[in-house]
């Protein structure tokens, strides 16, 4: 006679309930959507972004104080631009998907660890009762569970450190915006510094043209030797060249400035920047300047994120030491044995008895020091960039105020030059002489306003704060800082 032998899913229909849950679970399973990249649909997407598309302007219009009455601006500020690259730039928007990365950590840490689910089939031969015997079952059919479990100090733990991870990445986030607007703005200083330079080059060249003009009538007419022509002329040669190099910085310049905006070189080519105090920002309140910088020295976003990584090694320091206590699990189960339903409870321990988790506990130690030590550093680095920034704001509103004597002795020079030939004096050559040292005291001038526009620019960026323009009336969601 053969041998009845109960199935798996009678096991499974005597234990009803475990059917239920796990076809719960098995229904709340997420599903996998592909996404897969198209690299050259990406970049020819990235080359087709514009400054004055519509949809550029509906993102940027919640980030500004008041948005423009119409899209686009007839001219960029500061703020605008700004706004431009908070929505725009890549490295932001990868920032902001690190943030969204941990805090889908944090959900991870506040889910009880999943059960481990075991199957197990046993099969009798022989026996004192005959095999023919409907009522014998010689199979055992056995289900177990393994079930760990935390104590509420690791729970605690794990969920104190996901949470640590998502400021830190917010923090990241913070400095990755201000990188972003100190580079912006140097790429718009810089862009500006070379177009007011090749303006005042332009009209150095043709003075210095006229005066090799006027040499050459002189030579002609035999009243100048031509030696006198051949400084002038090298003069005039090294002045073309240098208007080269400041066409190729302002490319540059342009080149850095669509980067910091995340859009491609050539949607620039239209902009036109308002920027009126370029080059002579606004005197320094020592007031509020000392209070930014305490606020720097205890808050600055790359500091946070320091002290967010020192307290995150204290937390595994204490999980290293916590994991010197023994692991509980916990192992109910159901056996069906020929016929006797059975309900086993066991616990196991996972005991480290050996090294007493000394090992990790020492790494945990040193990495604590580490992540001290390097909040010090970052610390330290801010006061000396302050330090630093303020310093060559100084010595730059020197050189400018220098500078802007030497302009208006120039001018007093040229002015007193036109004033002698309304006179009747025939002096062409000392006039337009008079005018190169004009346009060249006007670059060392030019020169001056960017070395100090750049100095207050890097305080702006040592203090992670603007502290004048139009950026300082961005909303604090927009630019943390800027509405302190």
């Amino acid at each position: 006679m053969a041998v009845r032998t109960a199935p798996w899913t009678g096991i499974l229909r005597r234990c009803g309930w475990l059917s239920a849950v796990l076809a719960g679970a098995l229904s709340a399973c997420a599903g996998y959507q592909p996404q897969p990249l198209h690299p050259r649909a990406s970049a020819q997407a990235f080359a087709e972004r514009r400054l004055d598309a519509p949809a550029l302007g509906r993102r940027v219009a919640p980030l500004l104080p008041q948005p423009p009455p119409s899209w686009p601006p007839p001219r960029w500020d500061r703020a605008t631009l700004l706004a431009v690259a908070l929505v725009e730039n890549p490295e932001l928007a990868r920032a902001r998907a690190e943030v969204a990365q941990a805090a889908a950590g944090e959900i991870t840490a506040r889910q009880p660890p999943n059960p481990v689910l075991g199957l197990q089939s046993e099969y009798e031969l022989g026996g004192s009762k005959s095999l023919s015997d409907e009522n014998d079952r010689p199979w055992l059919y056995g289900i177990s569970f393994e079930i760990p479990l935390r104590w509420p100090l690791q729970r605690r733990l794990a969920e104190r450190l996901a949470g640590l991870a998502t400021d830190s990445a917010h923090w990241k986030l913070m400095e990755a915006t201000w990188s972003v607007r100190h580079a912006l703005t140097e790429a718009l200083s810089d862009w500006q510094a070379t177009k007011r330079t090749i303006a005042v080059l332009d009209m150095l060249l043709d003075a210095e043209d006229r005066l090799i003009a006027t040499l050459r009538r002189r030579i002609d007419a035999g009243e100048e030797a031509v030696t006198t022509l051949l400084p002038l002329q090298a003069q005039r040669a090294a002045d073309a060249q240098s208007r080269a190099r400041t066409q190729a910085q302002m490319g540059d310049a342009q080149s850095r400035v669509a980067a910091a905006l995340g859009l491609p070189p050539q949607a620039l080519d239209t902009l036109r920047l308002d920027w009126p105090d370029w080059g002579r920002p606004p005197p320094l309140d020592q007031v509020k300047l000392a209070a930014r910088r305490e606020q720097a020295l205890l808050s600055r976003a790359d500091l946070a994120e320091a002290i967010s990584e020192y307290s995150a090694a204290e937390t595994r320091l204490r999980q290293a030491v916590a994991h010197q206590y023994p692991q509980l699990n916990v192992e109910p189960g159901y056996y069906w044995d020929h016929g006797v339903h059975k309900f086993p409870l066991g616990f196991s321990f996972t005991l480290p008895i050996f090294n007493q988790n000394q090992g990790e506990i020492a790494q945990a130690h040193a990495a604590r020091e580490v992540a001290g030590r390097r909040m010090l550093s970052v610390q330290a680095r801010i006061y000396g960039q302050i330090a630093g920034a303020g310093r060559s704001e100084v010595l730059a509103r020197e050189q400018v105020d220098q500078a802007r004597r030497q302009v208006g002795l120039a001018q007093q020079q040229v002015r007193l030059t036109a004033r002698a030939l309304q006179l009747g004096a025939d002096d062409t050559v000392q006039a337009l002489a008079a005018q190169i040292a004009a346009k060249r005291a006007s670059l060392e001038f030019l020169s001056a306003q960017a070395r100090l526009q750049q100095a207050r620019n890097a305080l702006e960026g040592a203090l992670h704060m603007p502290l004048s323009g139009p950026e300082s009336l961005l909303p604090h969601a927009a630019l943390p800082g800027a509405s302190q």
